[in-house]
C-alpha cells in the first residue's frame, strides 16, 4: 500500500467486534446527500463495533454503507468536510459536462483512489450479506447485487444512485439500470422476503413525511419513451414509498423493527452541498444511532 498515492493519511479499516444475531437486518433508504444522516448513524455503530449479518440498500444508502462495512470511522464525515463542496461532487456544471448532477467518476473513482483510502480488505472480509438494489429500466423491477458481485469501480452503487433525469442510464452486465429508490425506495419488503425477523430501518426523512406523485411525468414520458415499465415505476414510486413506510411502521408496532430517522427538521435536499448543514445532519445521525443501539440491544 503506497501512502503517497493519497492526499490524506491512510486510515485502515477496523474489523467489527460484534456481529448481531442472524435474522437481524439493516434496511437503508436513499436520499442523495441526505444520506449523510445514515453515515452518522453508522459512525455510532462502528464506535460500538456492531455489524449486521444482513444489509439491504438503495441509492445513497448503499454508497454510505461502504465505509461502515469497511470499518473506517469518520471516513464519511471526512468526505463531507473536504469534498462534498467541490463542484466535481455535485453541481449543475456536472449536468452540462457529464449529463449527471453528481460526479460519479469523482465520487467513486477519484476520491477513493487518490484522496480518501477505501479499505477493500476489511470490506471483503466482513461476513455480512450486503445487497444493492437498482431498477432494471426494461422491466421496472429491482435487480439486487450481492456483496461478492460488487466491482472495484462501485458500478452497482453508481447504478443504484443514478436518479432519473439527473443521471445517465448505467449499462452493466447486459442491463440498463437507474436509481433503486424508484422501485424499492425503502427496501423493507426485500428484507422480510429474505427471512429476517428484526429490522433496523434508517430513513432520511422526518416523521410524518408522505411521498407525493412525481410532478414532471410529461418529461419522464418523453425522455424514457423506450422504457414503458420504467415510466410506470416512476409514476407509482410515491405509492411504493408510502406502502413500504407503512410496512415499517407496522413492524415497529409489532416490535419487529425500530426506525432511526432525523428528529430535527431536515433542511437539506437531495443535492445539497452545504458543508455546515450536511455536517449537522451527519452528527444528528450519530446521536440517533447511539440512542437506537440502547433500544435494539434490548431485542438482541
Amino acid at each position: 500500500m503506497d501512502s503517497n498515492a493519497y492526499t490524506h493519511p491512510i486510515i485502515k479499516g477496523i474489523p467489527h467486534k460484534k456481529m448481531l444475531p442472524k435474522g437481524t437486518a439493516l434496511v437503508l433508504e436513499g436520499g442523495g446527500t441526505r444520506g449523510f444522516f445514515s453515515a452518522g448513524v453508522f459512525e455510532a455503530f462502528m464506535d460500538e463495533g456492531i455489524m449486521f449479518p444482513y444489509i439491504t440498500s438503495v441509492s445513497a444508502g448503499s454508497a454510505n454503507a461502504f465505509s461502515y462495512i469497511s470499518g473506517q470511522p469518520r471516513r464519511g464525515r471526512f468526505i463531507i468536510e473536504n469534498y462534498v463542496g467541490d463542484k466535481r461532487y455535485v453541481s449543475y456544471r456536472n449536468m452540462i459536462r457529464h449529463k449527471s448532477l453528481f460526479g460519479y467518476d469523482f465520487i467513486f473513482g477519484t476520491v477513493p483512489s487518490k484522496h480518501v483510502f477505501f479499505d477493500w480488505e476489511v470490506f471483503n472480509n466482513t461476513d455480512t450479506r450486503f445487497l444493492i438494489g437498482a431498477i432494471n429500466c426494461a422491466t421496472g423491477q429491482t435487480v439486487w447485487f450481492d456483496k461478492h458481485e460488487i466491482s472495484k469501480d462501485f458500478r452497482e452503487s453508481i447504478a443504484s444512485c443514478s436518479v432519473p433525469l439527473l443521471a445517465r442510464i448505467v449499462k452493466h452486465k447486459g442491463l440498463e439500470l437507474l436509481d433503486g429508490g424508484v422501485s424499492d425506495p425503502i427496501p423493507i419488503e426485500k428484507s422480510v422476503a429474505d427471512g429476517n425477523t428484526f429490522h433496523v430501518i434508517v430513513l432520511t426523512r422526518n416523521h410524518g413525511y408522505e411521498a407525493q406523485a412525481f410532478r414532471h411525468m410529461r418529461l419522464i414520458k418523453l425522455f424514457y419513451r423506450k422504457y414503458p415499465r420504467l415510466i410506470e415505476a416512476i409514476e407509482r414510486r410515491h405509492e411504493a414509498y408510502n406502502r413500504q413506510l407503512a410496512i415499517c411502521e407496522q413492524l415497529v408496532q409489532e416490535k419487529k423493527a425500530i426506525i432511526i430517522r432525523p428528529q430535527l427538521p431536515v433542511t437539506v435536499g437531495r443535492s445539497t452541498s452545504d458543508t455546515v448543514k450536511l455536517l449537522a445532519l451527519h452528527d444528528e445521525g450519530y446521536v440517533e444511532g447511539g440512542r437506537a443501539i440502547r433500544i435494539f440491544d434490548c431485542f438482541m
